[in-house]
């Protein structure tokens, strides 16, 4: 199965993507992703905006549906961007928060306003009764969770105190670990993770915890520290 997605080059008018946003989570849109792959689903145009309740500057919509294969299964979805006076089109960026299901990505929320990443910048979309916001802590709830090439390699006994090098697996560049718990401090979402002694999916013994602590959710670049296997082993 095969899902292209593309979108329009971001003009001046929507906010742009800086470091200071941080990737709160991801928001579903079946709307136009339908709910779940080969779906036969009616879209319908999601409106995007400058800013919350501002000018609109565009809509997401599906430029080509699922193709149906008569043997079974689907391919080709498709959705764009239409920006007013743009031709140009260019991937819109996702993740998935479940095998074979795309979501937007979230640098930002006012109530159901939701501002997404764009290819370039971002632009803001007020969501539907339909659409689902999924926050990190939610996403990472049992879920197989490592830690990405970001991470300093390092570790605090407590949100914010002075960090310490982490005990780490030798070779291992992305550290599986297992969520404890979460919480908020200095403005700052934090972790506390425990690093385990190999991923349950390379090696089937059961995995111990070597060492635990926390760590803040995000890079100085506002990219998420730890992220999780959307499709299982």
């Amino acid at each position: 199965m095969r899902i292209v997605l593309v979108i329009g080059w971001l003009l001046t008018f929507a906010s742009a993507a800086g470091a200071q946003d941080r990737v709160l989570g991801l928001l579903t849109l079946p709307e136009v992703f339908g709910n779940g792959a080969c779906d036969r689903f009616s879209p319908r145009d999601v409106s995007l905006h400058a800013t919350p309740g501002g000018a609109a500057v565009g809509v997401v919509h599906v430029a080509k549906n699922w193709t149906l294969d008569v043997n079974g299964g689907c391919d080709g979805l498709e959705v764009a961007v239409r920006l007013r006076g743009v031709a140009e089109e260019r991937p819109l960026p996702t993740q998935e928060y479940e095998y074979e299901a795309p979501a937007a990505i979230v640098l930002e929320q006012r109530g159901r306003w939701f501002k997404l990443r764009l290819a370039t910048g971002s632009a803001w979309m007020l969501a539907s009764n339909q659409d689902v916001f999924r926050p990190l802590e939610e996403l990472y709830k049992d879920a197989l969770t490592y830690l990405t090439p970001d991470w300093g390699r390092q570790l605090s006994d407590v949100p914010g105190a002075r960090r310490r090098a982490a005990r780490i697996p030798p070779g291992m560049k992305e550290p599986s670990v297992r969520i404890v718990g979460s919480q908020r401090s200095g403005g700052r979402l934090w972790f506390q993770v425990e690093v385990m002694s190999h991923s349950g999916c390379a090696d089937r013994t059961e995995p111990k915890a070597i060492d635990r602590g926390w760590v803040t959710a995000h890079s100085p670049s506002g990219q998420p520290l730890i992220w999780f296997f959307s499709r299982g082993c």
